[in-house]
């Protein structure tokens, strides 16, 4: 119940107008995915497709509405009608696209039976509400989640130090870091139409190191918040700026989206495509991102870098490699394979990106056409801060370092003098205080 009032009370400090719609939601959801449980038959799959339709009706009004009334208008201008539908003021509930997707993988999970028993209203609320997670994720799955509150979770000294340490990690990388090249990528980014292409590659390159810092610095603190209270959840990132490959990126980006929509949609669409093979596969692949792209927003750059990303993946498909794993390294100095992938999968990710930033497809395209330009190869015009460099090298050599473990600095000194050790806290800690700027809000909140 302390969970549960917390995580309420939490949700209302960002949102308090919405928490109405939160609960309201659960309560909708647990009764449909009762009635799944005792149904049979025609009457199982109803009350699933009457449980989604309920969860997508409201993401789609609230997340997506306008978009497309925007469309309709932009279709009836192409046919000459001066008909125009107007725009709804609607203010967008944070979280729900992380507690929808929750919500439907709930249902899902019952219908196909992969939940034996089914949890308290209680246990269920709070599995829909964890604070932690439920601005940004990760997006647990209910079983796992819901085997954390059946057991007695009694105060482990270790693990709650090691929570300790994972969000001194989180707070390092999202206001040191992320927030510090949000500085230079900001203004650059409003002035992109003045700067030449050498420029715009590094703002670009930039972006893709501050959404990491981001979004993994907020999923650590989740983490290791959730194991002070004794809860395990879901790990979203595993080093993807090290990643070698196009499938390997995606195994280690938001880990518990693309597992979720690997489960829900890749799975059962590549399953109904299989007699066209490769090409089934493409298809299948290409759906799964659209939906990546579409659930990060109402916006067709969004659409387009979902696209992208699924077109990326037809090279390997082809290869007969998407499911070849990299075989993990854990030497300090990098291999010539990795040598060799890691720096040109890192610059495709860092291109993509371009239309994840962007804010229409006309910024996206203008941007593109002047990395692709000449202009590339002129210096930067752009004053870039030295110290953001000297962070970005000490962040990415520890994480390096530490690239086998749950997190960058999990066993760094762990073993060595205790005043090494605490002494590379304390320069943690210092740094965050040195870099302090006006706090920024996390990037995937807005999702």
């Amino acid at each position: 119940m302390l969970l549960l009032v917390g995580s309420y009370i939490f949700y209302s400090s960002w949102s308090w107008n919405f928490l109405l719609l939160l609960i309201i939601s659960t309560l909708v959801t647990f009764f449909i995915g009762n009635k799944i449980k005792v149904s049979e038959g025609k009457a199982k799959t109803h009350w699933l497709r009457t449980g989604i339709f309920l969860i997508l009706i409201q993401l789609l009004y609230f997340k997506y509405f306008n978009f497309f009334i925007e469309n309709f208008n932009e279709i009836l201008k192409m046919f000459g009608r001066a008909d125009k539908f107007g725009l709804l003021k609607i203010i967008f509930p944070i979280g729900i696209s992380f507690y929808s997707f929750r919500m439907i993988g709930y249902l899902l999970d019952i219908k196909n039976n992969k939940l034996k028993e089914l949890p308290s209203i209680l246990d269920y609320s709070v599995f829909i509400a964890f604070f932690p997670c439920i601005i940004a994720g990760p997006i647990d799955k209910a079983l796992p989640f819901l085997n954390n509150l059946k057991i007695k979770r009694e105060f482990s000294a270790s693990q709650f130090t090691d929570g300790l340490r994972q969000i001194l990690w989180g707070v390092f990388k999202k206001l040191v870091v992320a927030d510090n090249i949000a500085t230079m990528t900001s203004p650059l980014f409003e002035s992109y139409d003045k700067l030449n292409g050498s420029t715009l590659f590094i703002g670009a390159v930039l972006y893709f190191i501050q959404l990491y810092s981001d979004f993994s610095g907020y999923t650590d603190m989740a983490i290791g918040l959730s194991k002070l209270l004794g809860i395990k959840i879901q790990p979203n990132f595993n080093y993807p700026l090290f990643a070698q490959n196009v499938a390997d990126y995606w195994r280690r980006w938001h880990i518990s989206l693309t597992s979720w929509l690997t489960e829900y949609v890749f799975t059962p669409l590549s399953i109904q495509f299989r007699d066209y093979d490769k090409y089934g596969l493409i298809m299948a692949i290409i759906i799964n991102f659209l939906v990546v792209g579409f659930w990060h927003g109402a916006e067709w750059h969004y659409i387009f870098h979902g696209l992208v990303s699924g077109i990326m993946f037809i090279p390997i498909i082809w290869k007969g490699k998407m499911n070849k794993k990299v075989k993990s390294q854990n030497n300090i100095i990098p291999t010539k394979e990795e040598l060799k992938n890691i720096p040109v999968t890192f610059i495709m990710f860092a291109l993509l990106m371009v239309l994840f930033f962007s804010t229409d497809m006309k910024m996206a395209i203008s941007y593109y056409k002047e990395i692709f330009s000449f202009s590339f190869f002129q210096l930067p015009n752009y004053q870039f801060k030295k110290e953001i460099a000297f962070l970005i090298l000490f962040t990415l050599s520890i994480e390096w370092i530490g690239r086998n473990k749950e997190y960058g600095i999990k066993e760094l000194f762990l073993h060595n003098n205790v005043v090494i050790r605490w002494g590379f806290y304390y320069i943690l800690v210092f740094l965050v205080f040195l870099f302090y700027i006006a706090p920024k809000g996390f990037i995937y909140a807005q999702f």
